[in-house]
């Protein structure tokens, strides 16, 4: 049987930095959704990035000190809970259109952030990190511009419209 006062010192202070690592590039992400004014900031993703650090950790160490088990079932558990908070997270506006798809699956990157640095691949999250980062203001940007542009057409179809009428 594994007796956890028994875990060593340096083991549990190491899923301590992994979980601060993970806090800090989930909320590096949950900062961007903010900025967006979308749901589920800084707060919310630095606490996925965490968990999933701080769960995948756990496992490894547990897995390592007792000589059985499998680290992966942490990750089926991560997987499973992600899925049922980013399932709170998609709804139907009163237009009849779905919402929070985005941020369903931002909270799902931001803990893959956590589980690759709760395995020890730091600089794949922060890797990750930055992909996310890119991914979310770059499609912004582009959607931003083809609103713009969708109006604009609306808008001189608005217009034209007005002539005929007068």
């Amino acid at each position: 049987m594994l007796k956890m006062h028994f875990i060593d010192i340096w083991q549990q202070f190491a899923v301590i930095i992994d979980g601060g690592i993970a806090a800090f590039l989930g909320s590096i992400i949950g900062w961007e959704r903010d900025r967006a004014g979308k749901s589920a900031g800084p707060r919310t993703m630095a606490l996925v990035g965490t968990a999933a650090a701080v769960i995948v950790s756990i496992g490894e160490v547990l897995d390592t000190n007792a000589k059985y088990g499998d680290p992966t079932r942490a990750l089926h558990a991560i997987i499973t809970g992600i899925g049922f908070l980013g399932a709170g997270m998609i709804f139907t506006d009163k237009r009849g259109g779905i919402q929070g798809v985005t941020t369903a699956a931002t909270i799902f990157a931001t803990a893959a952030v956590g589980v690759a640095v709760g395995l020890g691949f730091q600089v794949v999250g922060v890797g990750l990190t930055v992909i996310i980062l890119v991914v979310l203001r770059s499609t912004q940007l582009l959607e931003a511009t083809i609103r713009r542009d969708e109006s604009d057409d609306d808008y001189e179809d608005f217009e034209r419209s007005k002539k005929k009428k007068h």
